[in-house]
């Protein structure tokens, strides 16, 4: 009896702890000022943005999925992207819109600034990438976030 009560007690704690962990990394995740402000390495406020979700199809363990966001930015936080790749953006990352496209798409941008970050470069694959677009004629960024 006591054999069971331990191996209940023991299968009960390992579910908690699962799920504890599951809510807690879905809670990073969901930052995406955070993960933006980090990824590009950025020195702004995170109050200087202004994040509204296009599209998010992030769901389910393990975390995959895509999402687009169209960002604001105070004068400060402009400056910072301006010290970006100018257009045209690279061939590898034309591709990476590319390979994405049937789930978002950038509105056409001629002037502007990009930055594209590998965030899992030892892999031979694209399987987390976050790829900012800044349009400088609408003074709004386009940030694309894909996991896989």
């Amino acid at each position: 009896m006591k054999r069971v009560n331990l191996l209940v007690c023991a299968t009960m704690l390992l579910i908690a702890v699962s799920l504890l962990g599951a809510c807690a990394f879905n809670n990073v995740r969901k930052d995406a000022k955070t993960q933006f402000i980090g990824d590009f390495e950025l020195d702004v406020d995170k109050d200087s943005l202004r994040f509204e979700e296009l599209f998010n199809n992030y769901e389910g363990f393990p975390y995959e999925g895509i999402a687009l966001y169209k960002i604001t930015l105070d004068s400060e936080a402009r400056k910072e992207l301006s010290k970006w790749n100018s257009f045209p953006i690279s061939e590898n990352a034309e591709l990476f819109l590319e390979s994405v496209s049937n789930y978002v798409e950038l509105p056409e941008i001629t002037d502007g600034y990009w930055m594209f970050i590998n965030r899992n470069p030892k892999s031979q694959k694209y399987t987390a990438v976050s790829m900012c677009v800044y349009d400088a004629v609408e003074e709004v960024a386009y940030l694309i976030t894909m996991d896989s």
